[in-house]
């Protein structure tokens, strides 16, 4: 990072939310609303945690290690162990649970995207410190202990901006992890309603 960089989020627009360092809108919670159009999930008579057989499936289709069409295939195969009701109730606990599960790891994302530019902003200041600190001391000086220690400012200078970009060049990878869960649970939400709509 150059002299006179600016710090990370300086460039960011009047009244955006603190802390938050990508070019996408932050967006704290997903919206159930706007994931899921199958039976009301407060109508349910069971917590999908007390159910095994949707706990098991959650574990298995929720990690984004776990390739969409094979979350997708389990899914179907699921459904087919109930009928009628029993199997809109089982889908249902099937959806909360995952909408749950991801909500909880977008938000664990959330707020440790929130801490990177915290770090990235503290970094930042002690960059401009230490710029700030060179410029005091004269470049021309001869004094062993003066010339000692530009060059160990210099250093930390050169080593802290080094991390700083190396850092900066993974943000656009990171602010991409929320969406990509988002895109994630609409996938497989738009999957468990389809096999809520073959039993109507």
């Amino acid at each position: 990072m150059a002299q006179g960089t600016e710090a990370p989020g300086s460039s960011a627009e009047p009244g955006a939310p603190s802390e938050w360092p990508c070019e996408q809108p932050l967006r704290p919670e997903m919206s159930i609303g706007a994931m899921w159009h199958g039976p009301d999930p407060a109508n349910l008579r069971n917590d999908w945690r007390d159910i095994p057989a949707v706990v098991t499936l959650i574990n298995q289709i929720a990690p984004r290690s776990v390739p969409q069409e094979e979350a997708v295939a389990n899914i179907g195969r699921f459904a087919t162990g109930y009928q009628g009701e029993e199997r809109a109730q089982a889908l249902t606990e099937l959806f909360v649970g995952l909408f749950e599960t991801l909500s909880a790891e977008r938000s664990d994302i959330v707020r440790g995207i929130k801490r990177f530019y915290r770090r990235q902003d503290a970094l930042a200041r002690r960059i401009e410190e230490g710029w700030k600190n060179l410029g005091e001391i004269d470049p021309n000086a001869t004094d062993p202990q003066t010339m000692e220690q530009r060059v160990n400012l210099q250093q930390q200078v050169d080593w802290d901006s080094r991390i700083f970009d190396d850092r900066q060049r993974l943000l656009p990878v990171v602010c991409e992890q929320p969406r990509v869960l988002e895109q994630r649970v609409f996938a497989l939400s738009r999957a468990i309603q389809e096999q809520l709509q073959a039993i109507q």
